[in-house]
């Protein structure tokens, strides 16, 4: 038998039995931001066959990761979006990112996935009201924090 203590039902709890952290709330992920890559004409060439069979793996739900670049010349409150085997694709646009970078710096543990991209996003009200100059809807995705 393993070391391993199971309370059987009907069993009152004892202190050899009781897990406080069995109780404690499970993390979840809250969506924070629903944007589009800016800056991934800069990072991927889709001329090339490379740069072409990148954009075609990077299917809705893929997983990116997020990196902040607080010593970013052009944007303090630079976060870098990179695939799982770290080729930079662009970054978060600058006219939403500070809120996300503020929460970076403090330790909040954040994940991005790729969407689904809208069949046309010029007739979509929801994107045209939230897009910026910088993004790029070709790749859009979205941005959940831990909590």
């Amino acid at each position: 038998m393993s070391d391993v203590r199971i309370q059987q039902q009907g069993q009152p709890l004892k202190s050899g039995f009781y897990d406080r952290n069995a109780f404690r709330q499970k993390s979840r992920s809250i969506l924070v931001l629903k944007t589009a890559i800016a800056g991934i004409e800069y990072h991927i060439d889709d001329n090339t066959e490379d740069g072409r069979n990148l954009l075609n793996s990077l299917t809705p739900g893929t997983e990116l990761n997020l990196f902040r670049e607080p010593n970013n010349e052009h944007d303090k409150w630079a976060i870098s979006v990179v695939t799982k085997d770290d080729r930079e694709l662009g970054y978060i646009t600058r006219f939403k990112n500070e809120t996300i970078a503020r929460l970076m710096d403090e330790g909040k543990v954040f994940h991005a996935f790729v969407d689904e991209p809208s069949d046309s996003p010029e007739n979509d009200t929801e994107t045209r009201r939230e897009r910026t100059p910088t993004e790029n809807f070709r790749l859009p995705f979205s941005v959940y924090m831990e909590d």
